[in-house]
């Protein structure tokens, strides 16, 4: 009996894929009393999901659908034929659930699911009401793939994100994908792990935190645009965060283009590689605090902000955090005002109100223009290129010690033109510590397309160019399109013009002409760099060239 079930076991594993379906929904036309062909959709995503089972696929056609996504038990599929819910044509499918009663958990939500892969849909919440609907929450599940989705109309008040990655889930994939307009956060990861967010971009646009329970429970200055929160091994890669806008006057509600905050996990491990946080009017680009475990950040740009990296740890449960800031461009740190909780105009700082916080190290890394000073605190500097700071080495109110200058250490005239690579002839080209280059380089995409953490691939600097950035034409006509409280959406990379390099402003243009000098022509207009796939340790040497 035990061999006949083995066999049917194998069988049946080798055969389910074969017998996967697809089926059609239509925003109009559709009938939930047709087949779900082609010819015949049908209308509703309910009905679908109640018909489909594991590893079958629905193609949901162009238009617009006052409906919510809400996934069953019977939907999760298997690591070798995943369910899928796809756009028939990228950025054509609204799913708007703000019309929806009973008001839902989000508008697409997952909870308790396995092996769901969802593609190319505009997902939108519901800002106002007595209770507001997130766009996007996954919690308690596993093996989710969201690629080339579109988040936005998430409440403006509240604990309200846009793309809502836990609690309780592990081996998550958001790539390719942006979120912008009102909420908290865009893109959190909380109380979750093994979640891999790739090639995204968020902009901060608006969050009410005049009410209940903002000001009332202190959290009216904690919104971020990619949130760490209680999340451990985790991986930021490629990701953008550019053109915040101020709330209600209070420049410091933005405490991150990046935010991650520890409260749960003793070992709280995470990376941030080869991203960018442009032109954010928040409290520090990086704000990472009350942290254990290992946090990397490599190859990551920070230009135009009140303040650069700003690094913490309170004593918790774990030992004080193991913290490496390699290949860093920091530059135009504007801000100057110090107060007893944070701390602006510092390029990298790294402070600690307890007598166990050992030194962190900033190394490989051009810091330039910082208004207080280029590296504070605990931080060991070393081969790091330091160019009109008001001063390179200090302290801030935690009086902790004045680094000192690393042996390799320069005052030097970096010679940017692009906070995403060095020039041929620049004194960073070559004199990293790893025989690279010193500062970002941010040519090439990190991670394989479609893997998750651990699979082959996922966290490799590939053959494929990063620029023009995916999907940059829809990603500029969305936010473009915001008119809702805070800033006009068509500003920065989003306003209209032509770009220094003759062209139209896109996203690329935007970021590679944000010092001033043309987009070359390799980037914007033309054939892309090429390169070979290396491992991350050492991309910093086979990518960091001058083009």
């Amino acid at each position: 009996m035990t061999r006949k079930l083995s066999i049917l076991a194998l069988l049946l594993a080798f055969t389910s894929p074969m017998l996967a379906k697809t089926f059609y929904i239509a925003a109009s036309g559709g009938s939930d009393s047709h087949p779900g062909t082609l010819s015949k959709p049908w209308a509703t995503f309910n009905y679908a999901l109640s018909v489909m089972i594991g590893g079958d696929t629905l193609i949901v056609g162009d238009g617009i659908y006052n409906q919510v996504i809400l996934p069953k038990a019977r939907n999760s599929g298997t690591a070798k034929a995943y369910t899928i819910i796809k756009a028939q044509n990228d950025g054509k499918v609204t799913v708007d659930g703000s019309k929806v009663s009973p008001v839902p958990n989000a508008t697409l939500f997952m909870y308790d699911l396995r092996y769901i892969q969802v593609e190319g849909l505009r997902i939108a919440g519901n800002p106002s009401g007595p209770k507001g609907l997130s766009p996007i929450g996954v919690q308690g599940s596993d093996h989710i793939k969201l690629i080339r989705l579109a988040g936005y109309n998430a409440p403006c008040e509240g604990n309200a994100n846009v793309f809502s990655i836990g609690p309780g889930s592990s081996y998550v994939l958001v790539e390719d994908s942006y979120a912008w307009g009102c909420a908290r956060y865009k893109f959190e990861v909380y109380q979750s792990d093994h979640v891999i967010l790739r090639r995204d971009v968020a902009r901060h646009d608006y969050h009410d935190n005049t009410g209940w329970p903002e000001r009332i429970l202190g959290w009216g200055r904690q919104c971020g645009l990619f949130v760490n929160y209680d999340g451990t091994e985790n991986i930021f890669q490629n990701d953008i965060a550019i053109d915040s806008g101020d709330d209600n006057n209070d420049t410091g509600i933005l405490w991150g283009g990046f935010w991650s905050e520890n409260n749960r996990y003793a070992k709280n491990d995470i990376e941030v590689e080869g991203s960018i946080f442009l032109n954010l009017h928040g409290l520090a680009a990086i704000q990472d605090a009350k942290e254990e475990g290992t946090h990397i950040f490599t190859n990551d740009a920070i230009w135009d902000s009140r303040g650069g990296f700003e690094y913490g740890y309170e004593a918790g449960s774990g030992l004080p955090p193991t913290m490496l800031a390699d290949h860093l461009t920091i530059g135009n740190i504007s801000g100057t005002a110090q107060d007893t909780s944070h701390v602006w105009g510092v390029g990298a700082e790294n402070g600690s109100k307890f007598s166990d916080f050992k030194s962190q190290m900033v190394k490989n890394s051009v810091i330039q223009q910082a208004e207080s000073f280029g590296v504070g605190d605990y931080v060991t500097s070393d081969y790091d290129v330091f160019y009109k700071n008001k001063a390179n080495y200090g302290t801030t109110y935690y009086k902790g010690n004045v680094p000192v200058a690393g042996a390799h250490d320069r005052t030097v005239n970096p010679q940017l033109k692009y906070i995403t690579r060095a020039e041929a002839g620049s004194p960073l080209i070559g004199t990293a510590s790893d025989g690279g280059n010193i500062g970002a380089t941010i040519l090439y995409e990190i991670g394989e397309s479609g893997t998750l953490w651990g699979d082959a691939g996922y966290d490799t600097v590939t053959s494929t160019s990063l620029w023009p950035f995916p999907n940059e034409a829809a990603i500029k006509t969305d936010m473009a399109s915001y008119n809702g409280p805070g800033p006009a959406g068509a500003r920065g990379f989003a306003a209209p013009g032509v770009g220094l390099y003759g062209g139209p402003i896109t996203l690329t243009s935007y970021i590679w002409e944000y010092l001033g000098y043309p987009c070359p022509a390799d980037v914007c207009v033309g054939t892309k760099p090429s390169s070979v796939t290396v491992s991350r340790s050492t991309a910093s040497v086979a990518t960091g060239h001058a083009q």
